[in-house]
Order: structure tokens, then C-alpha cells, then sequence
């Protein structure tokens, strides 16, 4: 290192007018680097916060647009008729919310303790709907 460049980098005592300058010059530009680091940091925050938002606002948009009627789930209860099966009664009480019709079945199979498919003229079934 020359002698010029040691001579700027090293503070002499007692100090000259020269030195506070070269200090004070570098504390403006330390303060100026952090006050720039300072509003970057703030501006990544508020985007982050923003996206943040943005994004649970349109998920809850989305949420609210699939369960917006607010139904509720009930029973009801069904006698079997003649020529009746689990689908012809699945397809009177079916609404979307029950997910698909096979679902929906397995549902009702599953309400009386079914394990087959047959059911019997006379009897009652619990039937799950939505209101």
C-alpha cells in the first residue's frame, strides 16, 4: 500500500480539520447506505404484507364462493317402495353439495349400515340432504 493510501485510511493525533472532514464525510455516507438498506427493508415488508393479503383475501373469496348458500346437513327419513333402489332415492334427494352421486350413496349405505347395495320394500332409510 503507498504511502498516500495510508495516509487517508489512518487518522493522525492530534487530529486535523482535514481528518473531521474524511470522518465526517464517511458517517454521511454510512448514514446514507443504512437509510437506503432502512427503505429497502420497509418496501420488501409492506410488499410481502400485501401479497399476504391479497392472497387470503382471494382465498377466502374462493371459499366463500363454494359454500356461499350456508346449507345445512339433515336426514330424513324414507320408506322403500316397490321398484325403488339406492340410486332412484339418491336421485331425489341429490344436490351438489353431496359431492358426487357415488358418494352420495355410500353416504346413505353407510347412514343405515348397509353393505350391499339391496334394500327392502317396507323399509325405512335414513336419507342425508342438504337445506
Amino acid at each position: 500500500m503507498s504511502q498516500e493510501n495510508m495516509n487517508e485510511k489512518v487518522l493522525r493525533f492530534p487530529l486535523t480539520a482535514e481528518d473531521l472532514r474524511r470522518a465526517g464525510n464517511a458517517a454521511k455516507d454510512d448514514a446514507r447506505r443504512m437509510k437506503k438498506l432502512y427503505r429497502r427493508t420497509i418496501t420488501v415488508v409492506v410488499i410481502a404484507v400485501v401479497a399476504f393479503v391479497i392472497c387470503f383475501a382471494f382465498a377466502s373469496l374462493l371459499g366463500n364462493a363454494k359454500g356461499s348458500s350456508q346449507r345445512t346437513k339433515k336426514l330424513t327419513s324414507v320408506y322403500v317402495e316397490s321398484g325403488d333402489s339406492l340410486w332412484s332415492i339418491a336421485e331425489e334427494y341429490y344436490t351438489p353439495e353431496c359431492g358426487n352421486m357415488k358418494d352420495y350413496i355410500r353416504e346413505i349405505k353407510k347412514t343405515n349400515g348397509l353393505e350391499s347395495d339391496t334394500i327392502r320394500y317396507g323399509y325405512p332409510l335414513l336419507v342425508p340432504y342438504y337445506e
